[in-house]
């Protein structure tokens, strides 16, 4: 039999006189039907002892007890391998192993450990034979290329507090597309065309499971559906005794938590929560939003603006028959965006499920950490290494969290230059741990002495006669990068295989991007902060012999951080300093690797807050040769700033870099003034986002965006903790907290004029035209210092 990997369970049978744990395997076949198959699995662990206790042989949860040869910190040593019927028994036959030796890899769980020694794949074919009760035997696995049916699905609730209660507030419409076909479910007439109306909302809900059966769904998107859609529609659809048995195997579907992270879990299907996918790319940097909301990602992923509707006013819509399709076009349009951008990104962590071998539900609420964790996990057991376990209590708290020096920086003097030339390490950090076998079991090697080992600028000593598993892991996912970028060349952008292998060098960037913090988190498996420590070390070093190199042969390096390094051409041609680069390289260890980011027409560098303090790191802008602008560390790339400053900011921006011209610059700032002093500016520009980190009444003080909270809550609001406070700064009340409102409860124009100019505008475009003589006084009046000329 052949068939498609969706998915893979633990089970756990408590029919016997012992637990018995198996997996349980999703199977698709190319027909869409679906096969629920199970493996016999017995979990094991290690000890570590001379002798194996007899008062603990006997223990009935105990399967075998064999001996087997692991290797620890590369040094191979005879070790017990005890193998139990549950998972569950692991953890206590530890315990009770503990005062007779060491234990390992007792909490690696079931699911990596299954798919790790199996060699299995999710979302590959299994060759596999039938045995008897529905176990198989698995023959091999093999590469698919997959094709999975989603669905986006999307609610809204009746809110007339402004919140709804999913106890009290029933479901007023479910919208759901497949990319292809797209509809509201609804139980009251409107004139929208795209609704299907129902009875009411008990056969609203019974529609959707029809909905997802129909269509065989593999996976399920949501926009913030693991904390607000999927428990609001479980909850009604229990006042509504409808059984929301979603599953595949007909079962119900069910929330769990890890962490801090709810997870809906249905059988043989997968849920995608697009927010959780957006905050996880955002967090590594690949999304570059100031807020995470469904209208702002699918702005700037696709640059479309998708239908608004003031969320406070559902309530009114549904009750108007005038309104109602609105709503229900709204509705939709949220399930069209959700599709399109779980589409978007879903590859990206198919690829890495793949690659670090968890499930897709695992993967996609799994921080860089833990995903590298897995794929050091899996070639550990290849390399037939000891997986260390997770630290807790004693051990934890022994572990020096305190902070290590970090990469160099050579900050720039502020203002403008011209004819920059940008260049990057390519990977410098995984590089170095490359070219220089840094890795916890080559840390103090025994074998080698300092003459025969690396040794770093900061004296951490590290073996060179046997490969570290960190190094070479990440050896290895930087040659498969490698390889992938050279083919993405050669195919078409608009082909699934294009889609396929870029998503899948991009996962690869992430997780070689994510080794070197691991190695420096106390509570990782594979601490070992001389470990990081030697890599940053390592870095200043080259980083600054780079630089002696540039501005030996006449260069001047304007700016450099990490692992960037700008340089100002001034009389040079592209070709001398390319050619530089190449002697550069040739000096360079075989794994690094100094590359051409771009060349810049121009760019603005501005100076720390306080005076006499230099220039900003990270902050600044670039405009290239081919007329697009990087922007780094400006509050156009912040939420907390309103969107009239940001977009003042970024339009002066470009004034100065494309044009050249300060005094265009200067006057746009000045019509912005005058604009929010005529009350000209509409409300969504003067927006402020700010979520609320804790509790209201654990704020100490009433900050603007606490105040709001408070009089929307006395106004039959519900905020919480973790929630997006949109505020606006009106013109009623005595401070700024007095004056805040959420934006709900503001009408046009009314805002504070001063705050807007004085706390937002100026603040905005203060560093960037002081550089160019200008302070908050000057700016207003369009007049500039003397003796500050020849800028450009």
């Amino acid at each position: 039999m052949r068939s498609f990997l969706l998915d893979v369970v633990p089970l756990n049978d408590t029919n016997h006189a012992v637990s018995i744990s198996s997996i349980q395997l999703i199977l698709r076949e190319d027909d869409n039907k679906i096969y629920f198959k199970k493996v016999d699995f017995s979990p094991f662990f290690y000890f570590e002892a001379e002798e194996f206790p007899e008062i603990v042989r006997g223990t009935p949860q105990i399967k075998k007890i064999e001996k087997a040869i692991k290797k620890i910190n590369n040094v191979e040593k005879e070790l017990w391998k005890v193998t139990c019927y549950a998972q569950e028994d692991l953890k206590k036959l530890a315990e009770l192993l503990f005062p007779f030796g060491r234990c390992y890899e007792f909490d690696v769980s079931y699911v990596k450990r299954f798919l790790s020694e199996m060699d299995v794949n999710v979302f590959t074919y299994l060759i596999y034979e039938d045995l008897e009760d529905d176990f198989i035997q698995i023959k091999l696995c093999e590469e698919a290329q997959y094709n999975l049916n989603s669905l986006a699905v999307d609610i809204e609730t009746y809110n007339p507090g402004g919140n709804s209660n999913s106890r009290e507030d029933p479901i007023l419409m479910i919208s759901y597309s497949d990319g292809e076909d797209s509809k509201v479910i609804t139980y009251r007439k409107s004139d929208s065309k795209n609704s299907i109306v129902v009875a009411d909302e008990k056969e609203m809900i019974e529609e959707l499971k029809k909905v997802i059966r129909t269509k065989s769904i593999d996976v399920i998107y949501g926009y913030n559906s693991a904390q607000f859609d999927f428990p609001y529609i479980r909850e009604r659809a229990k006042r509504n005794n409808v059984n929301l048995n979603i599953g595949r195997d007909n079962s119900e579907m069910f929330i769990t938590n890890r962490g801090m992270i709810p997870s809906i879990l249905i059988a043989g299907r997968i849920h995608a929560d697009v927010y959780q996918m957006v905050f996880f790319l955002a967090r590594i940097g690949a999304l570059k939003s100031n807020t995470y909301t469904l209208y702002d990602i699918y702005s700037e992923t696709f640059g479309i603006n998708k239908k608004m509707v003031n969320k406070n006013e559902i309530w009114k819509m549904w009750d108007s028959r005038e309104l109602r399709g609105d709503l229900i076009d709204y509705c939709l349009e949220d399930s069209l965006a959700t599709h399109k951008l779980g589409e978007k990104f879903l590859p990206i962590f198919v690829e890495l499920a793949k690659i670090v071998n968890l499930s897709l539900k695992d993967t996609l609420i799994s921080t860089t950490g833990q995903m590298v964790e897995s794929y050091i996990i899996d070639e550990a057991i290849k390399r037939n290494f000891i997986i260390p376990t997770r630290p807790t209590g004693a051990e934890l708290y022994a572990r020096d969290d305190s902070p290590i020096e970090g990469a160099y920086v050579k900050v720039p003097d502020p203002g403008v230059y011209n004819n920059i030339a940008v260049f990057d390490f390519r990977s410098l950090y995984p590089s170095i741990i490359v070219s220089h076998n840094i890795s916890p079991d080559t840390f103090n090697c025994s074998c080698c002495s300092e003459e025969e080992s690396f040794i770093s600028p900061e004296g951490h000593r590290f073996c060179k006669k046997k490969k570290g598993l960190i190094p070479e892991i990440l050896r290895k996912i930087l040659i498969h990068r490698k390889n992938l970028k050279i083919q993405l060349k050669s195919l078409d952008k608009n082909s699934e295989e294009y889609v396929y292998t870029y998503a899948r060098q991009y996962a690869f960037k992430i997780l070689a991007n994510s080794f070197y913090g691991m190695l420096g988190y106390v509570r990782a498996r594979w601490y070992c902060k001389e470990c990081a420590a030697a890599t940053t070390a390592w870095e200043r070093f080259f980083i600054k012999d780079v630089i002696k190199t540039f501005e030996g042969n006449g260069y001047n390096v304007l700016y450099s951080d990490t692992d960037s390094i700008f340089v100002l051409m001034e009389n040079k041609s592209k070709e001398e300093i390319i050619s530089l680069v190449d002697i550069v390289n040739k000096e360079l260890p075989e794994e690094m690797e100094l590359e051409l980011e771009d060349f810049y027409k121009r760019g603005l560098f501005v100076s720390k807050r306080g005076e006499g303090k230099g220039g900003a790191k990270k902050k600044y802008a670039l405009l290239s040769e081919s007329g697009s602008i990087k922007i780094k560390g400006f509050e156009l790339v912040r939420r907390d700033w309103s969107g009239i400053a940001r977009k003042t900011q970024k339009e002066i921006l470009e004034i100065i870099l494309r044009e050249g011209d300060i005094d265009k610059a200067v006057a746009v700032v000045q019509k912005t003034i005058e604009r929010i002093r005529e009350g000209k500016v509409k409300k969504k520009d003067l927006i402020i986002n700010t979520v609320l980190r804790k509790k209201l009444d654990e704020y100490k003080s009433i900050s603007p965006e606490v105040s709001a909270s408070k009089k929307a809550i006395a106004r039959g609001m519900k905020i919480k903790e973790g929630q997006m406070i949109r505020y606006i700064i009106t013109s009623k009340g005595d401070s700024t907290s007095e004056k805040a409102e959420l934006v709900d409860f503001v009408k046009e124009k009314d805002y504070d004029v001063d705050y807007y100019i004085d706390k937002q505008i100026i603040p905005a475009v203060e560093k960037i035209l002081g550089e160019l003589g200008y302070d908050s006084s000057l700016i207003k009046s369009g007049k500039k210092q003397s003796g500050l000329e020849g800028w450009f």
